[in-house]
């Protein structure tokens, strides 16, 4: 970002981090969807993925399907965590990316992003892809800004029969995606 006075670092996240995670996790995937989606099925999905439980034992890479959580910290604060991992020999998955809600908008997204794409294209992929719910307007945004195209449509995970709740898939190369 030009003029940007970013002074985060993106790292590896450590055991000390669930707690963080987990509530950055929880409380921006409630408030990015609680508009959108039965609130069922968030509670289903914050229970499922972002439970502290969970995060603990997702921490660590489980290569090549999850690299582990990523983190961004500044000052000595957790700010925002992303994961993703590969889904065959050439094709990545960005599992998830959120923030603290009062940090969105000052590119930390970006540098997550950049990070999973960066362990994507290492572990040989040429391609990712991420799901993003319809409707999610600003998720898609996000994603389109940064190379990604709508491919398809899906049942979105945990999704019962009954909740039709559909994610676009989008997908982009990793070929030259990661721009600074």
């Amino acid at each position: 970002m030009p003029g940007s006075s970013i002074t985060a670092v993106v790292r590896p996240a450590v055991a000390a981090d669930a707690a963080a995670i987990t509530r950055i996790c929880s409380t921006a995937y409630r408030n990015a969807y609680r508009d959108l989606l039965p609130e069922g099925y968030i509670n289903r999905s914050v229970a499922e993925f972002y439970s502290e439980a969970r995060i603990a034992r997702d921490i660590a890479p489980a290569l090549p399907d999850w690299f582990g959580y990523q983190v961004v910290e500044e000052d000595g604060r957790v700010l925002g965590a992303a994961g993703g991992g590969m889904t065959d020999p050439a094709t990545g998955e960005l599992s998830l990316i959120y923030l603290e809600s009062d940090e969105r908008g000052r590119g930390l997204g970006t540098l997550l992003l950049d990070r999973v794409t960066e362990q994507i294209r290492a572990a040989g992929g040429t391609e990712m892809w991420v799901s993003v719910f319809l409707g999610d307007s600003g998720g898609i945004g996000f994603y389109r800004a940064r190379g990604f195209q709508p491919m398809d449509t899906v049942r979105a995970t945990l999704s019962r029969e009954d909740d039709h709740i559909r994610s676009l898939r989008m997908r982009r190369l990793t070929d030259g995606a990661v721009k600074r």
